[in-house]
């Protein structure tokens, strides 16, 4: 009985599906903290970010589960790609580069004019550490001598492309 007890409270293995749930709740939780709406948006990044990355931290789930579910949260409509590419570089930094690749990311960084790099190093230990530069959308400039325009990258925007209800 008491192995049955055991297995009991095992909790099941986290899946990608499942951590959904886990984004979703976070990010939500984050934004309604008093004041969210009246914050930059670096501020507002940092929240859901740190939301989001303690969440799945404390989830347990692989790396690799970690990145599937940030790329279907993108994908989803539940949080920025800019979001789950800074969440990867903290939680699952070895899988940045993956979820920074993949096609639901790229197209809402391109679909909301944003770009973003990773650049990852390891140290003498195996660790990994990323470094993520995020750029919202270009905007008109005043122009050159030339006649021509300049442009002049826009504040990163946590919740350009996302369609959930929490960003307002």
């Amino acid at each position: 009985m008491g192995a049955a007890s055991a297995w009991a409270q095992t909790p099941p293995a986290a899946t990608a599906a499942s951590l959904q749930s886990t984004i979703s709740t976070a990010a939500r939780a984050a934004a309604a903290a008093p004041g969210f709406g009246r914050l930059s948006a670096a501020a507002k990044l940092a929240a859901i970010q740190n939301a989001v990355a303690a969440a799945l931290a404390a989830s347990g789930a692989s790396p690799e589960m970690v990145s599937s579910a940030l790329i279907q949260a993108v994908a989803s409509g539940t949080i920025s790609a800019g979001v789950a590419v800074q969440v990867a570089s903290v939680v699952a930094p070895q899988m940045a580069a993956t979820v920074l690749a993949s096609n639901a990311v790229q197209t809402q960084l391109a679909a909301t004019g944003q770009s973003a790099t990773a650049t990852a190093s390891t140290d003498a230990n195996g660790g990994v550490s990323v470094l993520v530069n995020l750029q919202g959308a270009t905007t008109p400039g005043g122009g050159d001598a030339a006649g021509g325009t300049t442009t002049t990258p826009a504040p990163f925007d946590p919740c350009a492309g996302v369609t959930a209800g929490y960003c307002g």
